[in-house]
């Protein structure tokens, strides 16, 4: 029977590897292997630079320092110490380098007008300027906005482009995600409002090979197109890795059924390619120019799949392989491995922060560590043995590269479904064909007739996969966890830990091991009640803007929702929705408006998309003073008020460990609701009015509130929001209080009866 894995297995056997015979190694051995340690400590390194942000000139003191005590050292055992410590100051100076100091031009050029020379290239649909001329090789991108019509011909060439630069402002909320994460953390150095474009006399040859890649992979699929009809999309995935939006249609049943990876251009596509120019270059030309005549066609096929993390991972391995074959030498599958990953991270950096290069190592790692129980290959066999050998090398390199992958899959907020392992046994073979005829198809598409056949075949598999996708979903009883939601996270991780601490204890032996699995089970009850409080009222990081929620259990409501942020686009939609899923928040019981400007009401049409049911209450619901029970243990407060002549509203909640109030952007609040109560005014938490503006009844309304802590709501703005004075107040009052612009979003949550509070700061963004 056709074997799937078979290329993977060999490949990653001990056999392939010059390791004869039948000795088995252990899992762990890859421990040994000095350049795994070489590789993890210039990863630390990299990552804790990243985060740490040292200057330049400390770490290479430190560096020249280690190297120096390394020399005293020979031949003791701190030598090894010592010189993973330099590897690991290495990193972060590779950090400094890659990050700060070509970010460092455009620190202080926010808001002004450049001339920047570089290539455009394009990705998800957005237009990037990179190799930024006067930078050194690891330059900065700058995203381009504006003339998209302008920038298309001139994709993949030199030009330069005049225009105001803008730097992206950062947002750090629980379940949201920060801009600067998504576009790499920092390796885009902020966007330019395109002014004026040139084309630059001087162009690049490899980025003229670029050009020339994209018009023939363009011209390629859309001569196929009219072939495949409506299966062109999932063709255009699985073999070129393009995902459009009639492949996105798809993707909620490809992540349901577990296949979606399979979509994904990986080793394994390179493998299956690997192994046809094999077969007939072997045939076709000498031994030993057989590896001359594979890499060159490889490497073309990995251009026009964009140079892929993963396949770029597949391609550097096969190259070290085969050249240390071709020179005699034992190449082991962990020293092959690390040796692709410093090659990438030396070539692209911030492949470190990419889940498709995260979850390619890892799952390759896995599949390498458990390569000693994958099936060997053994000829003559019967039907049923190569079934059984089929299912079980599936099964088991599925769980493996899974298990080793999970972590990656919690952090990068992906799902994982339970019928992955029955999905890719009836789906791999579907996909290898599609790939084996889709391989085929620059040869065959000569021929008129084979065409029309390869089309008629292409299209029957992908529409067969499609077909057995649609059964497992509906006629085999499945879960998935989405670890989008903060819970299903955590307990994921959770039982990850627990497995992995047993799987360790097993190898290893150590009885005690098995008490310590009780550890992540532990951590876990202790974590979940920390960050998943039942109740809890947070103040958003919006930026210029407000946006808060009490949220109890499954159910919240929200007072203002935020505006509109450069570079983050709607409030509602990049920052408040992924909060509701991360806490699992399935029905908002409301959204209360203060006033209605932009700032304050910009987020509620993404709400409102997501939840159509949702009530929305504005100043003009309310004529006067209103009490709305939320739940038994819930109520708000409705004060109407005026704010500069307009209509606006205060509110007050009432929860069982305290109270909040919120005033928008009224400033008259004491002057108008005092005369009638002044305890109206009591709140624990008081969300100041007007972002932290100043007026001459700031105090009496601190005063008044008898508040715990002030929260001032505030981001990048002309107006000089929040004012010294407000600040100056609250010192002097010595009221504590946080500026979401500095301290990130706060929260604020009972625990053993009593308040907490916790700050989502900036200092790692």
């Amino acid at each position: 029977m056709w074997n799937p894995l078979r290329n993977v297995s060999d490949t990653l056997s001990l056999e392939a590897f010059g390791e004869r015979g039948e000795r088995r190694i252990s899992p762990l051995s890859f421990v040994q292997y000095p350049i795994f340690w070489v590789a993890l400590s210039v990863t630390l390194g990299f990552v804790v630079g990243t985060f740490l942000r040292l200057s330049f000139l400390p770490l290479f003191v430190l560096l020249g320092g280690l190297f120096a005590v390394q020399v005293l050292s020979l031949p003791s055992h701190a030598f090894v110490i010592f010189t993973l410590a330099g590897f690991g100051v290495f990193g972060m100076l590779f950090s400094s380098v890659v990050l700060d100091l070509p970010g460092e031009y455009f620190r202080d050029r926010e808001g002004q007008n450049l001339v920047l020379e570089g290539y455009v290239v394009e990705k998800d649909g957005r237009f990037t300027l990179v190799r930024l001329q006067g930078f050194p090789v690891y330059s900065p991108a700058i995203l381009l906005r504006g003339k998209e019509t302008t920038l298309r011909p001139l994709l993949y060439r030199k030009v330069e482009v005049t225009g105001l630069f803008r730097g992206f402002p950062s947002c750090a909320n629980p379940g949201g995600r920060d801009l600067r994460e998504h576009f790499r953390k920092r390796r885009i150095a902020g966007y330019l409002e395109v002014q004026e474009i040139s084309l630059s006399p001087s162009q690049s040859l490899w980025f003229a090979f670029l050009r020339w890649v994209h018009e023939k992979r363009g011209a390629f699929l859309d001569r196929w197109q009219h072939l495949l009809l409506e299966t062109s999309p999932l063709f255009n995935a699985l073999l070129f890795g393009v995902r459009g939006e009639e492949f996105l249609q798809t993707f909620p049943l490809l992540q349901e059924v577990g296949v979606y990876h399979l979509f994904c251009v990986s080793g394994f596509h390179m493998a299956l390619l690997g192994t046809l120019l094999f077969s007939v270059f072997q045939r076709l030309l000498p031994r030993r120019m057989v590896l001359f005549g594979v890499l060159p066609f490889t490497f073309l096929y990995l251009a026009f799949c964009g140079f892929v993390a993963s396949a770029s991972r597949a391609w550097i391995m096969a190259s070290l392989l085969l050249l240390g074959r071709r020179l005699g030498r034992t190449v082991t599958t962990m020293g092959v491995l690390c040796s692709a990953f410093l090659v990438m991270f030396l070539l692209q950096p911030e492949m470190l922060f990419l889940p498709g290069a995260q979850l390619s190592f890892a799952s390759t790692v896995g599949v390498a560590v458990f390569a000693a129980f994958l099936p060997r290959r053994k000829e003559h066999r019967k039907w049923r043995e190569l079934l059984s050998r089929y299912v079980l090398g599936v099964l088991l390199a599925t769980a493996s590269a899974t298990f080793a992958s999970f972590p990656f899959l919690v952090g990068n907020r992906f799902s994982l479904s339970s019928l992955v392992f029955l999905g890719n046994l009836v789906a791999l073979p579907l996909i290898e064909g599609v790939l084996f005829l889709g391989l085929w198809t620059p040869v065959l598409e000569t021929f008129a007739y084979g065409r029309l056949v390869l089309g008629f075949c292409l299209r029957c598999l992908l529409q067969m996969l499609l077909e057995v996708s649609v059964f497992l979903r509906n006629a085999v009883p499945h879960w998935v966890a989405d670890f989008s939601r903060g819970r299903d996270a955590l307990w994921g991780m959770v039982a990850w830990g627990t497995i992995f601490v047993l799987w360790i204890a097993a190898l290893t032996r150590k009885r005690v091991l098995l008490f310590f699995s009780l550890c992540p089970v532990l951590g876990g009850l202790v974590l979940g009640s920390l960050w998943f409080p039942r109740t809890s009222f947070l103040v958003f990081d919006v930026g210029q803007g407000l946006a808060c929620g009490l949220f109890e259990g499954n159910t919240g409501m929200f007072i203002d929702t935020g505006g509109i942020i450069r570079g983050y686009g709607n409030v509602g939609e990049s920052i408040l929705l992924p909060f509701l899923r991360f806490r699992g928040i399935t029905e908002i019981r409301g959204i209360f408006l203060t006033h209605g400007h932009r700032d304050h009401a910009g987020g509620v049409t993404a709400l409102q998309k997501a939840f159509p049911e949702v009530p929305c209450f504005s100043p003009a619901d309310f004529s006067s003073p209103t009490r709305l029970r939320l739940s038994p243990r819930i109520l708000l407060e409705v004060f109407p008020v005026s704010d500069r002549g307009e209509k606006a509203v205060v509110y007050r909640l009432h929860t069982p460990y305290g109270r909040v109030l919120v005033c928008g952007d009224a400033e008259g609040v004491f002057e108008e609701i005092a005369p009638r109560d002044p305890s109206l005014l009591g709140a624990e938490v008081l969300v100041l009015p007007h972002h932290g503006s100043y007026n001459t009844s700031l105090e009496a309304l601190i005063r008044a509130s008898g508040c715990l802590w002030a929260v001032i709501s505030a981001g990048e703005n002309p107006y000089g929001h929040p004012d010294p004075r407000t600040v100056a107040l609250l010192e002097k009052l010595r009221v504590p209080y946080f500026i979401t612009e500095r301290d990130g979003a706060v929260e604020f949550y009972p625990l053993f009866r009593r308040g907490r509070i916790r700050r989502f700061g900036k200092a790692a963004i």
